[in-house]
């Protein structure tokens, strides 16, 4: 397989990013930043533990061409997941996960949140699949199934690549359903041992069947395994 040229992609990153801001000036759109840090756990010879932290700010609204609301933090999480592997390129999962909102905006409602997952990375395959359900409690109780695929090649002995698309549908008791796709690309650096780092972008089309707006992120991961 013919490598990718770092500088190549890392260009092409910004000018896919770029056009989307353009073509979607009149919209309303959205500015963030994610960081995440977990650490994978041995526990037993088929089951893992993951315990993490994240953070999300808001950088920027935009709409119409115009900004509306500048910087603004909006939550920090914890993280846990218990992971079992069913077979060597399968793994059935269980998380929770808690947002703390309530100390960055005292309007907002912190969030717990459920959720079951299973991940299939077939041997031998650039491809990976990941379904989720998730039960999000806050003001209301929400219901969301999603599916992610995944792609994942070298760049080298250190780099690889990584793309992919995920697609949410959301069911509330008072509210319609939401439809949500997400596109993502990203680099992630394995040269530390058991340590690897991550740099992604990714795009949001939130509610786009009723009332669409554009969400752009800017993230960065740190994972640990003892």
């Amino acid at each position: 397989m013919k490598p990718f040229n770092v500088n190549r992609t890392a260009v092409l990153i910004f000018f896919i990013f770029s056009g989307l801001n353009l073509a979607y000036s009149q919209d309303q759109q959205s500015w963030y930043y994610e960081n995440e840090f977990d650490v994978s756990i041995p526990v037993q010879e088929k089951w893992t533990m993951e315990v993490g932290v994240g953070n999300r700010g808001l950088l920027q609204e935009r709409e119409n061409g115009e900004q509306v609301s500048g910087y603004e933090h909006q939550h920090l999480e914890l993280n846990y997941f218990a992971n079992y592997n069913l077979r060597e390129a399968s793994v059935l999962s269980l998380g929770l996960r808690y947002r703390f909102k309530e100390l960055f905006d005292d309007s907002e409602t912190n969030e717990f949140r459920i959720i079951e997952q299973l991940e299939l990375k077939p041997l031998n395959s650039a491809l990976s699949h990941r379904f989720r359900l998730e039960q999000r409690f806050r003001e209301e109780v929400t219901h969301r199934g999603r599916y992610e695929l995944g792609f994942s090649t070298p760049i080298n002995d250190e780099l690889s690549f990584e793309a992919a698309t995920e697609a949410l549908y959301s069911v509330t008791v008072h509210f319609k359903p939401e439809a949500e796709q997400r596109f993502s690309i990203g680099l992630k650096n394995s040269s530390f041992k058991d340590l690897d780092l991550g740099l992604s972008v990714e795009y949001r089309m939130e509610n786009y069947a009723r009332d669409l707006a554009h969400e752009f992120f800017l993230g960065t991961g740190l994972s640990l395994s003892l």
